[in-house]
């Protein structure tokens, strides 16, 4: 899990520039969310803020990378941390 909320960080952040290569990545990573099954349109309209691309998409973009994603991750590390102390690391009995 935090293997793809990093891969996540690292596309959200890859788009912030929005010059022509950042929008041609939306578009192809939000082509391929919507081919995902039963919801994938949905999706899709989603993470672009409407029908095709333009500034809501941005915003979206925007907002996964510095409010929703962070937060989730360290949700996701505090509980890793967590575990690593209460399992006693990797210096316990073998």
């Amino acid at each position: 899990m935090l293997l793809l909320l990093t891969l996540l960080l690292a596309f959200t952040g890859y788009l912030l520039p929005w010059d022509q290569l950042a929008i041609w990545a939306v578009a192809v990573g939000t082509s391929m969310a919507g081919f995902t099954p039963v919801f994938g349109q949905q999706v899709q309209f989603v993470l672009l803020g409407g029908v095709e691309i333009g500034p809501e998409t941005l915003l979206r973009w925007y907002t996964l990378h510095v409010l929703a994603l962070p937060f989730v991750t360290t949700i996701f590390l505090a509980v890793h941390f967590w575990r690593i102390r209460k399992d006693g690391g990797i210096s316990g009995p073998l």
